[in-house]
Parts: structure tokens; sequence; C-alpha cells
């Protein structure tokens, strides 16, 4: 195992390649790659159409994938049951909660009662500095989005469950403790909740019902979760093998989010205003989560093997459901195809869907996040993927070219913390 990615580039590159540590840190990573996306899309819905239209896109998105991808870990990890153990142990995977960055904790009181709260919640501080702590822009994200998703996400797991405050937004002075606290309960006498709209057109794709390929058994970690819930559970505890397929998963389920949050938007803005934005949703937060991928895997440079490598990692592109390949021609060409598999024949929406229906754009945003001099152009034919290409690119560094305008969106994507933000190590604050 390598501690990073920080020698040469490989073609056949596995995560498992990656030694514990850094594939846990690699998987706070792709959880915080939705926060990412949220940040990229949701001012450009504000800005262009007004906050209830931002509202309706970040409801949509949650209670139509969260649902799915609920469901998908739980059955991954072999976590059974439908009490609310069982809710906050699959709260502990939801790419909604990225760790460290909202610092969920929990506590179970009994089978059908238990509590989170957040000491520290990355989302709320990010608005909370945008609009100098306005209540009603406090109140659009603390009740507005997260009364419906948070019902939506623990009624997966049984629809006798909710959650509701116990404290919450607005705030004056934000409490000592956390921003706020939340009791998951099951119940009796509750009004009934309808599924968002756009979640049987989430589960009907190929995405929803994926599965990743048999892993093998490993000798230290946990192989499965299908234990008690653990208050300070970490990406860590997993065995290296189902932390592997655990990323993936993480990208696959910011994938069904996205398509999700695209799916409502063309139904309430049409096609070519959610293209458009998803081009500029991937210009803004590339810059992002490339510098943020270095960080974690040692990529330096900006040559050809720099830009293969992190296209190796991007967590927009979920492995095995995108099956891909790479190649060196120079340190200054490569190529990146798609070969056959299930993403190329789901009707993909967001970044993906950008690869399949508009490749003139394709990967430009990625590439450039590492090198601006560097061209992405549709290739019809790719020779170094053996006849397996169904979709290919060419990559060309050429030191005339002048680097593209950068994304309005990208300082905001940034914000004061989320570009340096440290998710190496995961931490609890316990009392």
């Amino acid at each position: 195992m390598k501690a990073d990615y920080s020698g040469d580039y490989r073609p056949d590159f596995k995560l498992t390649d990656l030694d514990h540590s850094t594939l846990a840190w690699y998987g706070r990573e792709v959880m915080l790659a939705n926060h990412i996306h949220d940040r990229a899309i949701m001012p450009q819905l504000a800005m262009t159409y007004g906050m209830s239209a931002q509202t309706q896109a970040a409801c949509d998105e949650w209670m139509g994938s969260s649902p799915i991808y609920n469901y998908r870990n739980r059955s991954l990890l072999n976590i059974g049951g439908d009490n609310v153990e069982t809710i906050l142990k699959a709260f502990q995977f939801d790419i909604g909660a990225p760790h460290t960055f909202l610092q969920f904790h929990f506590a179970l009181q009994s089978p059908e009662k238990g509590q989170f709260w957040l000491p520290y919640c990355g989302a709320y501080n990010h608005v909370r500095r945008l609009t100098n702590a306005d209540p009603k822009s406090e109140t659009q994200i603390c009740h507005h989005m997260e009364d419906p998703t948070f019902d939506a996400t623990v009624m997966a797991v049984n629809q006798r469950a909710r959650c509701r405050p116990i404290f919450r937004p607005p705030h004056g002075e934000v409490p000592a403790e956390g921003p706020c606290r939340w009791e998951v309960f099951l119940g009796d006498d509750l009004v009934l909740v309808e599924d968002c709209e756009v979640l049987p057109q989430v589960k009907r794709s190929r995405a929803a019902s994926f599965e990743f390929a048999p892993i093998d058994s490993a000798d230290d970690g946990m192989m499965d979760y299908s234990g008690p819930l653990k208050p300070d559970f970490r990406l860590e505890d997993l065995a290296h093998p189902v932390l592997a397929r655990q990323c993936k998963e993480f990208s696959l389920d910011v994938h069904l989010l996205q398509r999700a949050c695209y799916t409502s938007i063309m139904r309430d803005h049409g096609e070519e205003a959610a293209w458009s934005m998803t081009a500029e949703q991937w210009r803004a937060m590339a810059p992002v989560y490339i510098h943020r991928l270095r960080r974690v895997m040692g990529i330096a440079g900006d040559d050809m093997e720099a830009i293969l490598k992190l296209l190796q990692v991007d967590p927009y592109l979920p492995q095995e459901y995108v099956k891909f390949g790479t190649a060196k021609l120079s340190d200054s060409h490569g190529r990146f195809w798609i070969e056959d598999c299930d993403a190329l024949d789901d009707e993909a929406l967001g970044v993906l869907g950008l690869l399949v229906n508009r490749p003139d754009i394709g990967l430009s945003a990625p590439v450039a996040a590492v090198n601006g001099k560097a061209v992405c152009q549709p290739l019809a034919d790719c020779p170094e993927a053996d006849g397996k290409a169904v979709l290919a690119w060419d990559i060309l560094i050429d030191e005339a070219n002048q680097p593209p305008a950068p994304s309005d969106y990208t300082a905001l994507v940034a914000g004061e913390d989320l570009w340096d933000h440290d998710a190496s190590v995961h931490n609890y604050q316990y009392r």
C-alpha cells in the first residue's frame, strides 16, 4: 500500500492501493463532494430564479435521493432493523453529513428514541457568514429545507419515524454546544408525508440499483455494521476493502443526489437551463475539489500525470458505475475514455450527463483546474482503449493556450472555510 498517490502515474491505480488512513481521508473528501455540489448549484438557482426556486430544488434533491442511498448503505453494510438505532447508524454514512465538516454526534436513548446534535456545522456557518446572520436565511436552510428532508431520510428506515428540533437556528448568539439538536423518534399518531415526485424517477435509474463487485474478506476492521451503534464511528473502523467500496458508494450517492437535483431543475426551468447550470457548476467547483484532492493524494504539479491521476480519483466519476480508463502519451498529451457501463445507458444527469450529452464540454472543468492551458476534446478513435472506448477525449497541454476565465461562483464554493478545511482526522467532542 502507498501512503498517497505522489509517485508515478499508474494506469491500473486502485483505491485499495492507498493506505488505510489516506483512504479514510479520501472517503471524507468524497462525502464533502456533495456539499461542494450544493455550493456550486444553489447560488445559481437563487440568483437566476429566486430563493423559492433554490428551496424547491434543495428539498427535491434530498427527498429524491436520500431514501435510495440510505437503503443502499444499509444493505451494503448489513445494517438491519427499522428502529432508531438503525436510523442513527444510517445517518453516519449519509453524504448530507460529511464527517468533520458537519460534526454529527449521536445518543441512543431507547429503541424508539434518540438524538443527534452538531457542535459544528460548516453549512450553517457558511450561510451565517454570507448573510451576516440574517434570520430569514437561517430559517430557510434550517427550517424550510431541513424539516421535510430530515423526515424523508428517517422515514426511509421506518414510516413511523420523524425528526423534530429541540433547538435550532436562527440564533442571535450561537449556543456554546452548537447550532442545533434534534430528536429522532418512532410515533403512531403521525400525519402521513407524501413522497417527493422526483423520487420515483431517480429510483428507476440504473444507478439506484447498481451493485458493486464482490469484495475480499479482511482480517482487521469491520466487514459490516451489523453490531450496535458506535457513537464515535469513523471510516477508519471499516476493513480496508469495505472502506474502498464505501468510497465508491459515497461517489455514487453524490451522483444520485445530482440526478435528483437536475431532475427538479429540468422540470421547473427546462432542459437547456439545466445543462447550462451543470456546465457552470463543474467550472465553479472543480478548482476547489481538485485543490482538496491534491492535498489528500499528495499530487503536485500540472503535467499530464497530475491531470490523469486526479481524474482517476475524481469523486464525481463513480468507479465501477462509470468504467473508465486513462493513458499517458507524453508529459503534455493524454487520453481518457469510458467503456460500456451502466452510466452510459442511464440517461445520466449532473456532471456525468455532460460527458454523455455535451461531450464537447466534457472533462474541460476538472482538466483546466489542474492546468489552465490543457484542452480536452472529444475523440472519435482511441487506440489506447483496445477497442473498448464508447466515449473518449484527447487531452493536450499547449503552452500557447490562454487559461479559461474562472467561474464567478468559485469564490462562493470555496468560502472562508471549505478551501482549507482539514478532513484528515475525524475527531468527536463527546463529554
